[in-house]
C-alpha cells in the first residue's frame, strides 16, 4: 500500500488526487510536514502540478455539481487527520455513482463528509460574529481568532463586503496565517512571530472596544443571564478573543 503525499495546498491535494485517483496501491493522504511513516506502507511525494491540479477541479465541477466540489474544499479546510484521504474516497464514490451519491446518507463515508463539512460550515457561520477589532491606526484594525478549522478563507467575503472602507487584519494564531485588505485586495499571509509582536506593541486601548463593552453591559439584563445557554452558543475557548465578556 502507498501514502501519498502532499505539501499542504489545496493545488498540492488535487494533484494527488489526480495520481492516486486510480492506483489501487493508493491507501491514503497526508501532508508532507505532518506525516508518520510506519511499516505497512511506503510513501509518495507528490510536487504540486497547476494543469493537473486544474484538471481534477474542472471535473469536479464540470461533472459533479459546485456542492460536491464546495465538500472537497471544505474537508480540505476542516485539517482532520484523515481529511484528505477522505476526499480521496467520496471523489471516487461521486465519479463511480454519480453526484447523487450525497443522498445516500447512509453511506459512511457520505455521513463523515456530511459532518466534517457542517463543522467547518458552522463554525464559519459563528465567527462572522466573535470576531473583536481593535484600532492600531486610523481605519486600520486587528483582531485575533483561534478557530479550530482553517476557516480564513471562507471569511474574506463577509469581512471585506462588511468593511470595504477601511484596513483590516484578522490573524489566525493556531496557525501564523493573517487574512489582509488593504481598502484594495484581501490576501492569505503567513506572520512570524516577529510581525506578531510589533502588532502586539500597538496601543491597547482602544475607544471602540470600551464603547461596544458600555453597550453590552448595559444592554444586559442581570436578571435573565443564562450562563449554560450563553455558553452552548459561544464555546468557552473563544472567551478569550471577546472583549465584552
Amino acid at each position: 500500500m502507498i501514502d501519498y503525499l502532499y505539501d499542504g495546498s489545496f493545488d498540492g491535494l488535487l494533484t494527488c488526487i489526480f495520481y492516486a485517483y486510480n492506483d489501487k496501491e493508493a491507501s491514503s493522504i497526508f501532508r508532507e510536514d505532518t506525516y508518520h511513516s510506519n511499516l505497512f506502507t511506503t510513501s509518495k511525494v507528490i510536487s504540486t502540478e497547476e494543469d493537473k491540479a486544474t484538471r481534477v477541479y474542472t471535473s469536479i465541477q464540470k461533472n459533479l455539481s459546485h456542492s460536491t466540489l464546495s465538500n472537497v474544499y471544505y474537508l480540505y479546510l476542516s485539517e482532520y487527520n484523515d481529511a484528505e484521504t477522505l476526499i480521496l474516497h467520496y471523489l471516487r464514490l461521486c465519479f463511480k455513482y454519480t453526484d447523487k451519491i450525497n443522498l445516500a446518507k447512509s453511506n459512511d463515508v457520505i455521513r463523515k463528509v456530511d459532518l466534517y463539512a457542517k463543522r467547518v460550515g458552522h463554525e464559519v457561520h459563528r465567527f462572522t460574529g466573535f470576531v473583536r477589532f481593535k484600532e492600531l491606526a486610523p481605519l486600520m484594525f486587528y483582531a485575533q481568532i483561534e478557530p479550530d478549522h482553517f476557516i480564513l478563507p471562507l471569511l474574506i467575503k463577509h469581512f471585506v463586503n462588511r468593511f470595504s472602507n477601511q484596513s483590516f487584519i484578522i490573524h489566525d494564531l493556531k496557525r501564523h496565517v493573517a487574512l489582509i485588505y488593504n481598502k484594495k485586495d484581501a490576501f492569505l499571509q503567513n506572520l512570524s512571530e516577529e510581525e506578531h509582536l510589533k502588532l502586539m506593541k500597538a496601543p491597547q486601548s482602544d475607544p471602540f472596544l470600551d464603547l461596544f463593552r458600555t453597550y453590552y453591559k448595559a444592554a444586559t439584563i442581570e436578571e435573565r443571564i443564562n450562563i449554560r445557554r450563553r455558553n452552548a452558543f459561544i464555546p468557552k475557548r473563544y472567551f478569550k478573543h471577546l472583549g465584552e465578556l
